[in-house]
């Protein structure tokens, strides 16, 4: 076995998907979502990739990085095996281990879907639970929308994002400014950190997989009060759902409902099958929505985290 630096290169890029859909074919990475994320790194965050290397094949990867949710002192820490070559995680992980600590780290993070066998490694290894989120599909050809219609008040609608000058730095601050006040609200186990202006721009609003048609507001006169969010999706037949949110002042209108009928209305004129999203355990009032649509949960996924020592 021989662990080599990650060189960023074509053939490199594809041989890490190749290897992390290898260990999980549900998660469906592709080449541009990562190059994506890559290209986006804030200039004083962390990166620390390696190819697992076994006579010439590529069998896994490991992997530290800042958590896309900035907290000072916290670094996230991965590997991916192929599923023939389980028998080299203790190896694998000693060597990232040993890498992370360079980074003077204060608490490791990591994450997976509960029946992976990677999350049971991070449990023996001493990471605890610190969130859990349910990933849910709709099937939208044939869910039915008519009893959850209901009139919203008046002057509030729905338009899509491609309504707007939406790349225009004006519009841009007002659709961030919404977004980050849904952010601060979002129930969740660990307060979510907003990207600033800059590097929201460039992985949010630029997302490759974004879709304009697809991404919707509720509007209130000039207000951004409300939002839902459709990606295309790696996953077949699928469009993934970003943050659905209302603002606190235009809570239990049946705005957020209303939002989610027109992405799946939205979602089965676009010709897929499937809308997926993923919910904090214990944001039970976009639980409730989903489950009420007739949402069917996947296995959860897990956020975990392990204190170091001083």
């Amino acid at each position: 076995m021989q662990l080599r630096p990650f060189d960023f290169s074509e053939a490199d890029y594809q041989a890490y998907v190749d290897a992390v859909n290898a260990a999980h074919p549900e998660i469906a990475r592709v080449v541009t979502d990562v190059r994506h994320a890559d290209k986006t790194r804030g200039a004083d965050e962390v990166l620390g990739r390696w190819l697992v290397e076994v006579e010439g094949r590529i069998v896994g990867i490991v992997e530290y990085e800042s958590p896309r949710n900035p907290k000072a002192g916290a670094l996230e820490v991965h590997y991916r095996l192929h599923p023939q070559y389980k028998g080299l995680t203790a190896a694998t992980w000693e060597f990232l281990m040993a890498e992370a600590a360079k980074q003077n780290p204060r608490v490791l993070q990591t994450g997976g879907r509960e029946d992976w066998d990677e999350v049971a490694w991070y449990r023996a290894e001493g990471f605890v639970e610190l969130d859990r989120m349910w990933a849910s599909t709709l099937d939208v050809q044939t869910f039915d929308p008519a009893p959850f219609h209901r009139p919203l008040a008046d002057g509030i609608e729905i338009k899509p994002l491609s309504d707007f000058d939406w790349k225009s730095q004006a519009f841009v601050r007002r659709w961030y400014t919404m977004m980050i006040a849904l952010l601060s609200d979002v129930p969740s186990a660990e307060r979510i950190n907003p990207w600033p202006l800059e590097v929201w721009q460039q992985r949010h609003a630029a997302e490759p997989n974004l879709i304009p048609e697809g991404y919707f507001f509720a509007v209130e006169e000039d207000q951004l009060v409300g939002t839902t969010m459709l990606f295309k999706s790696n996953r077949p037949q699928t469009l993934q759902t970003g943050l659905t949110g209302t603002l606190s002042s235009h809570r239990r209108k049946g705005i957020a409902l209303a939002l989610k009928l027109r992405a799946a209305a939205f979602a089965k004129d676009y010709g897929v099958r499937y809308v997926r999203t993923n919910n904090h355990q214990i944001n039970r009032p976009m639980l409730s929505i989903n489950e009420a649509m007739g949402f069917v949960k996947e296995p959860a996924l897990v956020v975990l985290h392990k204190e170091l020592k001083p």
